[in-house]
């Protein structure tokens, strides 16, 4: 488990600085203690639930890599803003090109 931790310590920290955000205005954005961040960062602590939900909204970024690593060279696809025509057509082309 102590791995999964690291892992996740390390993709919140990439994320953080990919996004720009220093850790005292990720911390602010996040309504949380620059200390929080700094301990959750460093492996000391673990973000509870709501707060890595709120923290891959604002660094976009996901855990599936982490939590599935079998997956890890997937893609997530982000839907938003496309119509449901477009997603039927981008589902339809992502389903053709696994199937070669």
């Amino acid at each position: 488990m102590k791995e999964v931790v690291t892992d996740l310590c390390a993709l919140i920290r990439s994320a953080r600085k990919r996004a720009g955000y220093t850790q005292e205005k990720c911390a602010e954005l996040l309504e949380i203690t620059t200390g929080h961040l700094k301990l959750i960062e460093g492996g000391v602590n673990n973000p509870s639930v709501p707060l890595l939900f709120r923290m891959m909204r604002l660094l976009d970024f996901s855990v599936d890599g982490l939590i599935f690593p079998e997956r890890e060279d997937s893609r997530a696809l982000h839907l938003d803003g496309l119509t449901e025509e477009q997603q039927e057509i981008l589902f339809r082309l992502v389903d053709s090109m696994r199937k070669q």
